[in-house]
């Protein structure tokens, strides 16, 4: 009988395996810390996060960097919470991963509706990145995507050949 994992790509099969042991990690540090810290705010869909990405995140950092920072907005949150499904902000459409016809999967954002973009860009949601709950605490919370942007966001990820049924799934994307 074949898993839900069985259909994931495998950027998202490692983020699984990493996001485990991480909440793992995390659930262990936060009993110790539990009289330390208030509770942390909810990762909801729609939040906007500034995490350092890299290939495990499903991002290939320029200039032979190892990581990159980049916006990821959370689509959905796999039934533990160890893994969020992103799309990400991006400065151009990267032309060389794209095939004609894939243009309408990137959002057009002018520069002064998110205070933390400095020019204008574009909401990939051509295919789900992965973002663990690690990243995510450690990213920096940006905001949230408006609820038009939201919508349209969702429609073309569910829409994205490159987004699997059982991708979307994974990260309770319906």
């Amino acid at each position: 009988m074949s898993s839900l994992k069985d259909g994931l790509p495998k950027e998202t099969l490692e983020a699984l395996k990493s996001a485990k042991d991480n909440l793992q990690n995390t659930t262990l540090k936060q009993k110790r810390n539990s009289k330390k810290k208030t509770a942390l705010p909810p990762i909801e869909v729609g939040n906007i996060y500034k995490i350092e990405a890299d290939e495990r995140n499903g991002i290939t950092p320029p200039h032979g960097r190892k990581t990159w920072f980049k916006h990821f907005v959370v689509m959905g949150i796999s039934d533990d919470g160890s893994l969020m499904g992103c799309v990400v902000f991006d400065s151009e459409k990267n032309r060389e991963h794209i095939e004609p016809g894939y243009d309408e999967f990137f959002i057009p954002i002018s520069q002064g509706k998110y205070s933390f973009i400095d020019h204008d860009s574009f909401l990939e949601c051509l295919r789900l990145k992965p973002a663990t709950l690690s990243n995510i605490r450690h990213g920096k919370a940006e905001g949230r995507l408006t609820e038009d942007d939201l919508q349209k966001a969702l429609e073309l990820t569910k829409k994205s050949n490159r987004n699997s049924i059982i991708t979307l799934k994974a990260y309770n994307i319906r």
